[in-house]
């Protein structure tokens, strides 16, 4: 399989970049994937039945619409060779690697997130470590624009500097329920960045303590995403169910990098 769209050719992050992501917690990366790549992405996902279906642990989804505020695609690249290839070319991975500073790395997962266009409500404050059976930081997503987004579509914003803050808690994305509401002085402390218009294929990456949001979607089209994620060789997996990490059969306390589910990355393969 050969999916073309210069694939193979590495992404030129800048060192300003990479510095800035390492200190700020999140950075852009404009043109990350050809605008057509980006389309039949977006094409495939609206075409797929694996909507995420919420698990017994998570009753935050099934007590309250979660719809109105995303809906999503969950572990494509697990179902779909197409989207592996895509999450293992050299683009994507050499891109990792850098970000990472490391020879070696993982690919752990890739989830889509649909806005909708019609009542699309904001996504709260949050940060993603919480949600994860993670025993330390060092994960990050690449979140990548499917279509044109528009500032009143409700791209994601990053409260820079916020990964500093260490583990807030976890909160359950529905309304009210909000890191920031119960942190009063985080947006003062921080300010924010980024929720600017963005270019089909244009992309921001932020680790995983990076607390960030996003405005609602009142437009009428849907404001569409594909995430990619990756993360050191060196995390442990702590046991807490998880409705992807639980196929790969991992020990609490084993390194998720053990599980051959778990594709791993180098420079050299790169």
């Amino acid at each position: 399989m050969s999916i073309g769209f210069d694939l193979d050719q590495e992404y030129g992050i800048s060192d300003e970049n990479i510095t800035k992501f390492r200190q700020d917690g999140w950075a852009p990366l404009p043109g990350l994937l050809d605008p057509g790549l980006a389309n039949e992405i977006l094409e495939r996902l609206v075409g797929s039945e694996n909507l995420v279906k919420p698990s017994s642990t998570e009753k935050w989804m099934t007590e309250n619409d979660y719809s109105k505020v995303l809906r999503m695609h969950d572990g494509m690249a697990w179902k779909d060779a197409w989207f592996k290839e895509i999450a293992l070319s050299p683009r994507l991975t050499s891109l990792a690697l850098k970000l990472m500073g490391k020879e070696e790395g993982l690919f752990i997962h890739d989830m889509s997130f649909f806005k909708p266009g019609t009542e699309g409500e904001p996504t709260p404050h949050h940060q993603d470590f919480c949600h994860w059976p993670f025993d330390r930081t060092g994960a990050f997503t690449i979140w990548i624009a499917l279509t044109d987004i528009d500032e009143d579509m409700g791209p994601l914003y990053f409260l820079p500097g916020s990964h500093r803050e260490g583990p807030l808690g976890r909160y359950s994305h529905r309304a009210g329920d909000d890191m920031c509401a119960a942190n009063p002085g985080l947006l003062e402390r921080y300010g924010k960045q980024a929720g600017k218009p963005l270019r089909a294929g244009d992309a921001t990456v932020h680790l995983d303590l990076m607390i960030h949001g996003a405005n609602g979607n009142s437009t009428g089209k849907d404001r569409a995403a594909y995430t990619l994620r990756y993360m050191p060789t060196d995390i442990l997996y702590t046991g807490a169910p998880h409705r992807h990490f639980d196929q790969f059969n991992l020990t609490s306390g084993e390194k998720i990098a053990n599980s051959p589910g778990i594709p791993k990355i180098s420079r050299s393969a790169s």
